[in-house]
């Protein structure tokens, strides 16, 4: 009952964003924001982080301490990203989305990191309306203290602290996602952009760590309330060099994968060369049908 209240359309204030439609973890209701903390009806209190984000996620919903990915992988991926190795696909993520997007859209980037992606939407589409949320609460601070426009919580990507029907579009790039909470998200005619490793992702990087590396098998399923979605495929080179090498292996899941002595001898090696493949599929939500 409290969230069919939230579904009123974004005012303009939120939309040149000053403030984020929150909802409250426990009870459902807008988080009003005042003083440094947000407050729902009932008295749950938050408080914003000196770095500008709100923890969302409630501790007793946690499954382990730190949630999400540790330190090590984060810090791993935002020196990858700082490099500049995967902006082709940031240019392709915010191409795609532009296509299909007004400037003024309400977005989520669905398991955001430590802000890469979001950075990119928002200097591709400035007038953007972009919350963004991810488990691991190390990875929410960086991205935050980075792209103070968007609005960051940590929380879960399978229960959202925003109201039904009020995005017009979500990102989720190599993030987990439940097709129940999509389908609530995301406004009718609104779109889930999904980002998923291509058959030959790091090919080269993964013939290093196995005896017998096998191909990605990339999957189209289908999303109940979305029409059949579109896919496109995007390719290009990597050269790895010194310690980025190291950094795109700590950052997945290879970290903990591979034979030790091959995981030995390419953390020892000085450069590699490996293609990054991506698919992007992009799924429509269907007009609700009247009862």
């Amino acid at each position: 009952m409290n969230e069919q209240k939230n579904t009123d359309a974004w005012t303009s204030q939120e939309r040149q964003g000053m403030s984020a439609k929150w909802l409250c973890p426990l009870c459902r209701q807008p988080l009003q924001a005042a003083d440094g903390s947000s407050r729902c009806a009932d008295g749950h209190c938050f408080d914003k982080a000196k770095e500008g984000y709100i923890n969302l996620l409630p501790v007793h919903r946690k499954r382990s301490r730190e949630p999400g990915d540790n330190r090590d992988m984060i810090e791993a991926r935002r020196r990858v990203h700082g490099a500049g190795l995967y902006q082709p696909l940031a240019d392709k993520i915010s191409s795609t989305l532009q296509d299909v997007l007004g400037e003024d859209a309400c977005m989520l980037d669905l398991g955001c990191g430590e802000g890469y992606y979001s950075q990119c939407l928002l200097a591709a589409m400035p007038g953007v309306l972009l919350h963004a949320v991810d488990i691991a609460k190390p990875a929410v601070r960086l991205a935050a203290k980075a792209c103070k426009p968007a609005h960051f919580a940590v929380a879960s990507a399978f229960d959202v602290p925003l109201a039904k029907g009020s995005l017009d579009a979500v990102l989720g790039v190599f993030a987990p996602a439940s097709d129940a909470e999509l389908a609530r998200l995301i406004k009718p005619g609104g779109w889930y952009l999904k980002v998923s490793p291509g058959e030959d992702h790091l090919w080269e990087l993964r013939q290093q760590l196995y005896d017998t590396p096998r191909p990605h098998l990339p999957a189209m399923p289908a999303i109940p309330g979305f029409a059949a979605p579109t896919t496109s495929r995007l390719r290009f080179l990597l050269d790895l060099q010194g310690g980025i090498l190291r950094d795109v292996l700590a950052m997945t899941p290879y970290a903990y994968g591979g034979l030790r002595e091959h995981k030995e001898r390419l953390s020892g090696s000085s450069s590699l060369q490996t293609r990054a493949d991506f698919l992007l599929t992009l799924y429509r939500r269907e007009e609700d049908q009247p009862r």
